[in-house]
């Protein structure tokens, strides 16, 4: 069975600038008005020199700060965190026939 895991998150104010070195990481946003997003951080890079750093959204768009959110907080490592719950995950068996499933109703309802 899984135990729980303490992982710390430092919330950082939105004029604290995203860096090169967060390229690829995960954020979590908080905008006052609708809550919370998910963001990944991207670093434009030409001609060796970095020229933009932003978060950006599983669409594309990119989350401005200040006009967006307001706090921003780096996550923790997916991969690693979710190795110490494992046991949590359906499997591999039961996944392929859960979407078996699916696309068998999916190509029913398009018939």
């Amino acid at each position: 069975m899984s135990e729980q895991v303490t992982e710390q998150v430092v919330f950082r104010p939105a004029s604290e600038k995203l860096t090169k070195e967060l390229d690829g990481k995960w954020l979590i946003l908080l905008n006052p008005c609708d809550g919370w997003h998910i963001a990944h951080v991207v670093a434009f890079e030409e001609g060796g020199e970095v020229y933009h750093v932003g978060a950006y959204q599983f669409a594309g768009g990119e989350f401005e700060p200040h006009d967006f959110y307001v706090v921003w907080a780096l996550l923790p490592d997916s991969i690693n965190l979710s190795s110490h719950f494992e046991d949590q995950q359906l499997s591999r068996e039961i996944r392929e026939a859960r979407w078996r499933e699916w696309v068998d109703r999916v190509e029913k309802a398009s018939k």
